[in-house]
């Protein structure tokens, strides 16, 4: 799995979420990412064309499409204008365009302005980086842990368990906390929040790495 970003202009970026965007598209020339390096599951940092990164998605059903012509293009256009937006001079720039690559966006989430480390290039709007890169870790629970109240991070490193974390809970509390050789955070006071969002076996507990050992909890399939 790989960690993308990409770069929008503002309006279509308030679009994605505004919830009238739900498929980002990327037409081009050549065969340029995301074409053939997205897959259903990656996740996706949206980042304002000159501004700070805004929101987060994961990649649903991805298609890709090469050898267009202006007609082929018209088609797309047809298939996906509504759930893509862009005006007539955006479809009409895209004509000409060989490379087509249409992402469902899913599980949308606000964020702050938060992000994979990444090295800029002129013009370049959009960056495949490693899993490694993501700043994100979601944790599913199990029935298990709802029931005796606790979050597990797999594959914890030793140095993540050498230090206290910080968590920043979505209420503005703030626990400081470790982890313990198991994996498991400390901290046993879960049980208001799990049921302040009505958690399910299979539910995500969201740690954002804010920094300096910082995270910021969130539960992103809360109804």
């Amino acid at each position: 799995m790989s960690v993308h970003i990409a770069i929008l202009r503002r309006p279509y970026l308030d679009a994605v979420l505004a919830g009238d965007k739900t498929v980002e598209s990327r037409l081009t020339r050549t065969a340029t990412p995301p074409w053939g390096q997205i897959q259903s599951g990656d996740r996706i940092f949206l980042k304002q064309s000159g501004g700070p990164f805004r929101a987060v998605a994961q990649a649903g059903h991805v298609e890709s499409q090469d050898e267009l012509t202006p007609a082929t293009v018209d088609r797309l256009r047809r298939r996906f204008a509504a759930r893509v937006g862009g005006d007539d001079a955006y479809w009409a720039g895209k004509r000409d365009a060989r490379y087509a690559c249409f992402i469902e966006l899913c599980d949308i989430a606000a964020i702050p302005n938060i992000g994979p480390a990444y090295k800029p290039q002129y013009l370049r709007a959009w960056y495949v980086l490693p899993d490694a890169a993501d700043p994100i870790r979601d944790v599913a629970l199990t029935a298990g842990a709802i029931r005796n109240r606790y979050v597990s991070i797999k594959g914890s490193t030793r140095p993540l368990r050498e230090a206290a974390v910080r968590l920043e809970m979505p209420d503005g509390e703030i626990i400081v906390t470790e982890l313990v050789k198991s994996g498991q955070l400390r901290w046993r006071g879960w049980a208001r929040y799990f049921d302040a969002y009505g958690v399910e076996p299979g539910h995500r507990v969201r740690l954002l790495a804010m920094g300096g050992r910082r995270y910021r909890v969130s539960f992103p399939d809360a109804p």
